[in-house]
């Protein structure tokens, strides 16, 4: 078996603070600030008396250092805030795209949330003695349907007040449907209207403030603002406040929040100075992200005239107000312009001001202590992005980016897109040198050091290799719909019962071990219109339409992906359509890359679909999406007519399926009741595969049958990589005596080992939590957090291993 051991000496020491007194951190981020936005970064607008429309904001920057080329580790929300968290890529935990549903997150290969045993500043001061609170908007995991996320304090925040995309304490806004689905979670709520969010926020940090002063202990705090992120909403009697500026409604109400926020920030300023705090507390102000580059950013050139937006690498999604103060340790009253500072760089910043030792951790910033310091250095370490390699989104700028010193090289993981620009004569990329011959020896560096980082950070390729037998052909899964008395005892998609009476003994194939059972996920028609009826999965007659998967955990759909693409593999299905009116009955199954693809036609790559048509005769249909096919629009295609109404029709579909997405690849045969009627190409846009049953609206009954999924082909021999792991630190745990050891390893997602543990490298036992040997699956991302407790016997000297389990 394959192993990697990881060696920890015991006697590492506990972090502590190196000073006396030390500083105290404030960070705030700005919610899809552009980089124009703000008046000191050249913002024209003013208030009706002609004041600058962020003079709080201006405030902190003629009291501290404004960077002109400060950076975000990603052009959307959640990844960002990870980047500033962490001080690590966001891609290497899994989140690439703004956290949403789980259903969303499993179609776009992200975690639900941010691992919480990962390394996060919040952890790292709340050990050194600090005060560590967040108030403001959190999107690291929570919201939506993801109602069982770690909460703030499990990442090392010990006070928090959240909004709608967190947990534990937060404020929720009246009549706002997210903050409605967040409302079923522990913790205090406060339901306010939208404009007095920054408000609410800025009390509960203001308190937090005053607390720690009063308790004499350096604080650490967060304040990310839900402003000025749309809808764009001012307290009632100012929606004309900028009138004076433009006759645009929405323009006018993003200006009226975003003086309102400047004046919250001010706050903030005021509270820090009057308590005397200010020469010995840093404060950073930083954009979550370029604006949206809308017809807002078009009339208020919110971006600073910088390319695009939010949503993509180029310089308008990536680059922000950046602004430090400390007045007598960061200059005040300086631009800098040289020097290129990201989010990444303030968790080794930090702790170096603060004069403690971060744990090891893979960081991917720099130490840029000096640069606020006054030095206008080049930067030493290069700046990545990605964005849609592997969440399945197609930014308009390209997918990949470097910057080294002052150029920037972009392109896509495939090789196409490539761009080269020269940041320091063309900040807004409208001249690509990518053909200049002068930049050849440039490009010959730059891009083969953005490809090894996106195989290594993103796609977790790194290290020695060893290859595993390919998977055989055979059946995955098959449903005869079969029960003792030929009918459910009760309707519905409950577990173990409705639709999903009786699994055990229905369903047969490779994959039937896996507790799959059957899921809504259009429910629009009620659960209570589907059973078993007759050994088949009927669908009755009632409102709406109304779809459902396979689901291994009940809340996501089941993707097939893994155990599909690039394989052979056929689909077969009988389809009985029992619905005598002609104007209403559909009934499809199809297979797609996302688990939520939009209704009708659109989304499935390839479906069939039977049609009651003129005549009483059944019609089949073949949906392809628009963007699954070589030929434009949506496809719905008769390839059969004038089967008997009321008669089941029997599918077989074939696809040879191939991971080449780049043109129409994968090809497929139709057949019904055993004659071949239809083929052709195809294309997916992901490794996803997902099989969706789906009723048109009245349609009923309608009845499914002997469905089974068979891979044609054994699998080639796959490669994997040996885990790197490392040790992050060692802590007191809460029992005496004890010793934990946090550890992470580099892996590719998805991969699963048992850890192992010895004293002497030459007898291993398993690890074992509750005499359960412990075994780790790496989640989506390419890193893994794990925290231990090293067992007792090993506190002198230990080891750990982790061993590959097929």
């Amino acid at each position: 078996m394959k192993f990697l051991a990881c060696v920890f000496p015991i006697f590492l020491s506990l972090l502590t603070p190196a000073s006396a007194a030390p500083p105290n951190f404030v960070f705030i981020f700005v919610d899809d600030s552009g980089w124009g936005d703000f008046s000191c970064y050249g913002n024209p607008v003013t208030d009706a008396q002609g004041g600058p429309i962020t003079p709080n904001i201006d405030r902190l920057a003629t009291g501290g250092t404004r960077f002109t080329s400060g950076y975000v580790a990603a052009p959307i929300c959640s990844p960002s805030r990870v980047g500033v968290l962490t001080g690590t890529e966001p891609g290497r935990h899994g989140i690439h795209s703004f956290l949403d549903n789980k259903a969303a997150n499993a179609g776009r290969n992200m975690n639900d949330w941010l691992q919480p045993d990962t390394v996060t500043s919040a952890r790292i001061f709340r050990d050194a003695g600090y005060a560590t609170g967040q108030f403001g908007k959190w999107h690291m995991g929570g919201g939506r349907d993801v109602n069982d996320a770690p909460f703030p304090q499990d990442y090392g925040f010990q006070k928090s007040l959240t909004s709608f995309e967190g947990m534990g304490d937060r404020v929720l806004f009246n009549g706002h449907g997210l903050s409605e689905a967040n409302a079923d979670v522990p913790g205090t709520i406060t339901w306010a209207e939208w404009e007095q969010g920054p408000v609410l926020h800025t009390d509960a940090a203001i308190s937090f403030i005053n607390e720690a002063k009063t308790a004499n202990k350096p604080f650490y705090i967060h304040i990310p603002y839900d402003d000025t992120h749309s809808p764009y909403n001012v307290a009632p009697g100012h929606e004309n406040d900028f009138a004076h500026v433009t006759t645009d409604p929405t323009a006018k109400l993003f200006l009226g929040e975003l003086h309102a926020l400047d004046q919250q920030i001010g706050r903030v300023i005021d509270t820090i100075d009057n308590l005397g705090l200010a020469e010995n507390t840093l404060i950073v102000l930083v954009g979550d992200n370029g604006a949206p580059n809308d017809a807002l950013n078009t009339l208020l050139n919110r971006n600073g005239g910088l390319r695009s937006g939010k949503g993509n690498i180029w310089e308008g999604g990536i680059r922000v107000p950046f602004i430090a103060r400390m007045p007598g340790t960061v200059p005040a009253g300086v631009v800098n312009g040289t020097t290129a500072v990201s989010t990444l760089d303030l968790l080794p910043t930090y702790c170096a001001l603060a004069g403690i030792q971060p744990p090891e951790a893979p960081y991917a910033g720099e130490n840029i202590t000096d640069v606020l310091k006054g030095s206008t250095r080049q930067r030493n370490v290069p700046l990545f992005w990605e964005f849609g390699t592997v969440s399945n989104q197609s930014p308009a700028s390209p997918k990949l980016a470097v910057r080294r010193g002052n150029l920037k090289f972009l392109r896509d993981p495939d090789g196409t897109r490539r761009e080269l620009y020269d940041l320091s004569v063309d900040p807004d990329e409208s001249d690509n040198l990518i053909n200049d011959a002068g930049q050849a020896e440039v490009i010959a560096a730059l891009e083969p050091e953005l490809v090894r980082w996106h195989q290594e950070v993103i796609l977790g390729k790194v290290g020695d290799t060893y290859s595993v037998p390919g998977s055989p052909a055979g059946l995955l899964i098959a449903d005869s719909y079969d029960l003792p008395a030929g009918d459910s005892a009760t309707t519905g998609f409950g577990e173990n019962s409705g639709v999903n009476e009786g699994l055990a003994g229905r369903f047969t194939g490779l994959l039937a071990g896996k507790s799959l059972r059957y899921l809504q996920t259009n429910t629009e028609r009620a659960a209570s219109s589907h059973s078993i009826s007759g050994n088949a999965l009927v669908v009755a007659a009632s409102a709406n339409s109304t779809a459902f998967q396979l689901s291994a955990d009940g809340v996501t759909a089941y993707d097939f992906g893994p155990e599909l693409k690039g394989r052979q593999y056929e689909w077969k299905i009988t389809l009985d359509l029992d619905d005598p009116v002609i104007s209403r009955p559909r009934m499809t199954i199809g297979i797609a890359d996302s688990p939520s693809p939009p209704g009708g036609v659109g989304g499935h790559d390839l479906g069939v679909q039977l049609d009651l048509v003129t005549g009483n005769t059944i019609s089949v249909f073949k949906r392809i999406d628009a963007g699954s096919h070589s030929g434009s629009g949506d496809i719905n295609e008769l390839i059969k007519s004038g089967l008997p109404a009321g008669a089941p029709v029997e599918f077989r579909i074939v696809i040879h399926d191939s991971t080449d997405y780049t043109g129409i690849n994968s090809t497929y045969q139709i057949y019904i009741n055993g004659t071949l009627a239809n083929s052709g190409n195809i294309t997916f846009g992901s490794d996803s595969r997902y099989f969706i049953f789906d009723t048109a609206p009245a349609t009923g009954p309608a009845r499914y049958e002997n469905f089974s999924v068979e891979r044609l082909d054994k699998g080639p021999a796959v490669q994997h990589y040996l885990p790197i792991v490392k040790v992050s630190q060692f802590e007191a745990a809460a029992l005496p005596d004890a010793e934990r050891a946090r550890l992470y390893w580099t892996s590719r997602p998805g991969e699963k080992y048992a850890v192992l543990v010895s004293g002497d490298l030459a007898e291993w036992q398993p690890y074992t939590i509750a005499g359960e040997p412990v075994v780790v699956t790496s989640q989506q991302g390419t890193v893994t957090w794990r925290e231990l407790e090293i067992p007792e016997a090993l506190r002198d000297k230990g080891f750990f291993r982790l061993q590959a389990v097929p």
